[in-house]
C-alpha cells in the first residue's frame, strides 16, 4: 500500500506461531525492502521477535541505525534475558513505554540514560464519558448496580484472581464485576468463581472488540486493574479518559498513569485489605467517584498520540542527522 510519504509491505503470511521464528521468515524481506527503498532506519518492534532478524542484516549494513522498543522486561523468560544481556548493546537506541522500564533497563544492564528515551502512548480521543448503553445494562442485567470493570488478558500477570478473592470479601449485594477479555486462565478463573459461589457478582464478557470498548468502560463506577506489572497501562487511561476513576497495584509504569487519591488509588499489590478498603470508599461515596472521574478524564488528555508520533519523529530525525 502507499500513501503520502508511506509505503507499506505485508509478509505473505499473517501469523507465525512461535513469534520468535518471525526471526527467520522476515530475513529476506528485509533486504528485499532495503533494494527497493534504501532505508536509513530500521525500526524493530520487539527485540525477541525480530531483533535478531535486525542484527542480522546489520552485518550486510552496518550504517543502518536500529532502534527498538521495550515495553516492559518479562519476568522468568531465560530466552528473553539471555538475548537483551548478548545484544542490548547493539541498539542504536531503544524507547521505552514508561519512565518504570526505562530505569529498570538501565539498572539491569548497565544502560546510558542517553540510549533510552520515553515515549507514551496516546489515548485515542473516541474514549470519553458517555451514557450507559441500553442494551449492554440489560444483556448483563445491570440495573442500578455499581459495577467494577477490568479490561485485559486473563493471564497471570494481570492477576485477575486476586479480584476474586476481593469481591468474596466485599459484601455489598448491589455490585457486579465485569471482567472483559480472554486468555488462558478462563476455565481456572471460572471455577474459581464457582468455588466462591460469586455467580451472582461477577460477569465474564469474553473478548471486548477496540470499536465496542468505549461502551464497555461507560458501563463502570470504577475500574480495577491489579497487574503485577504493566510497560504503561493502556487500559486504565483508556477508563481514566472516560471520566472513571481507577484502583491500580502501587507497581512499576501504574505509579505513572494514576495519581493516587486524585485520579483514583495506588494500592499494595495483593493486599486484600487495603484493596477493600479502597474500593469501598468509592463505591458508597458517589461524589468522591465524580471528583476523581473527572480528574482522571483531565489528566488523560495528556497523552495524545499527535505528541507520541512527535516525539518518535524527533528520535528518526535526531539518528538520521548522526547518521
Amino acid at each position: 500500500l502507499t500513501y503520502k510519504n508511506l509505503k507499506v509491505y505485508y509478509l505473505p503470511f499473517p501469523f507465525i506461531w512461535p513469534p520468535y521464528l518471525f526471526n527467520l521468515f522476515i530475513i529476506p524481506y528485509l533486504f528485499y525492502i532495503y533494494k527497493k527503498e534504501k532505508f536509513n532506519i530500521l525500526r524493530i518492534h520487539s527485540p525477541y521477535f525480530v531483533g535478531l532478524a535486525g542484527l542480522f542484516f546489520k552485518l550486510f549494513h552496518p550504517r543502518i541505525k536500529l532502534i527498538t522498543t521495550y515495553h516492559h522486561l518479562e519476568e522468568k523468560k531465560p530466552f528473553f534475558d539471555l538475548i537483551d544481556k548478548l545484544f542490548i548493546n547493539y541498539w542504536s537506541h531503544i524507547v521505552s513505554m514508561s519512565n518504570s522500564t526505562k530505569s529498570e533497563l538501565i539498572t539491569r544492564y548497565h544502560l546510558k540514560k542517553s540510549k533510552i528515551s520515553v515515549v507514551y502512548n496516546g489515548i485515542n480521543p473516541k474514549f470519553k464519558p458517555k451514557k450507559r448503553k441500553k442494551d449492554l445494562v440489560k444483556k448483563y442485567k445491570l440495573g442500578n448496580k455499581k459495577v467494577l470493570l477490568f479490561l485485559g488478558g486473563l493471564s497471570k500477570r494481570k492477576n485477575v484472581g486476586f479480584l476474586l478473592k476481593i469481591i468474596s470479601r466485599i459484601k455489598e449485594p448491589n455490585i457486579k464485576l465485569l471482567i472483559c477479555g480472554k486468555g488462558s486462565l478462563f476455565d481456572q478463573l471460572n471455577k474459581q468463581v464457582k468455588e466462591l459461589k460469586l455467580e451472582e457478582k461477577v460477569i465474564f464478557t469474553d473478548f471486548v472488540s477496540e470499536k465496542e470498548k468505549t461502551d464497555y468502560y461507560n458501563l463502570a463506577d470504577v475500574f480495577l486493574f491489579p497487574s503485577k506489572k504493566e510497560g504503561f497501562g493502556l487500559s486504565v487511561m483508556e477508563a481514566s479518559a472516560c471520566g472513571i476513576p481507577s484502583i491500580v497495584s502501587d507497581i512499576t509504569s501504574l505509579r505513572e498513569v494514576v495519581i493516587d487519591k486524585k485520579t483514583g488509588y495506588l494500592t499494595k499489590l495483593n493486599n486484600l485489605e487495603d484493596w477493600q478498603r479502597k474500593i469501598r470508599k468509592l463505591l458508597i461515596n458517589g461524589d468522591l467517584r465524580k471528583q476523581m472521574g473527572q480528574s482522571a478524564r483531565k489528566f488523560s488528555q495528556k497523552f495524545s498520540w499527535e505528541k507520541s508520533a512527535k516525539k518518535q519523529i524527533d528520535i528518526y530525525q535526531s539518528l538520521v542527522t548522526s547518521h
